[in-house]
């Protein structure tokens, strides 16, 4: 079992309608191949908010695997749409899903709390814009980070794969670099790392 962990797509409104409409990976020709792939292959699309425009959200909508919360970005049909919060259960594992978990990128405490008030084991959560995987006794706090507008990070989403023959057991949690990094920060560290390797 595979479980797409998404945020923070913020896209324009694209050609297809808000309506449901026949799917398929080609709707996601706006996003590299690496990501297209790993939407294909999931069995779950977690999001966690700001799809930002109608149809964007209808292509994600439209995969028939969609499991997702609104965003502070995403338009007043998408909030009328989807809870600020979910939870949903998958293979004995609670899933709580919610776009503002706190604002620290290093502090988790805040996200600890709703993970706990949520009472879940895993907390899917974005609006950072950062990658970020936190464990504790067996819980997970988890930011994909975002695929299109990564903020001191390179663009990308995450992954949950579940043991599909035990109950409760994660085989494995990661992130998925799903394009370049357009910060100017990442590119600058890039340069000081190639400097230092070609000495």
């Amino acid at each position: 079992m595979k479980i797409l962990v998404i945020s923070d797509t913020h896209l324009p409104e694209l050609s297809s309608p808000f309506e449901k409409t026949n799917a398929n990976v080609n709707a996601f020709s706006f996003f590299p191949e690496t990501l297209r792939q790993k939407i294909e292959e999931a069995d779950i699309i977690a999001h966690a908010g700001d799809f930002e425009s109608d149809s964007a959200y209808a292509a994600f909508q439209n995969t028939g695997k969609l499991k997702a919360v609104f965003g502070n970005c995403d338009t007043e049909r998408i909030q009328k749409t989807l809870p600020e919060r979910l939870i949903f259960e998958q293979n004995g594992l609670k899933f709580g899903v919610i776009h503002e978990a706190g604002v620290s990128l290093n502090d988790n405490t805040a996200r600890w709390y709703i993970l706990k008030e949520m009472d879940v084991d895993i907390l899917i959560y974005g609006h950072v814009h950062t990658p970020s995987i936190d464990e504790y006794n067996g819980k997970f706090l988890i930011c994909p980070g975002s695929p299109t507008n990564a903020r001191m990070s390179e663009p990308a989403v995450a992954e949950i794969i579940l043991d599909d023959e035990k109950e409760k057991t994660i085989k494995e949690i990661h992130i998925i670099p799903v394009g370049q990094a357009a910060c100017g920060y990442l590119r600058f560290q890039e340069e000081l790392i190639n400097r230092e390797e070609s000495k």
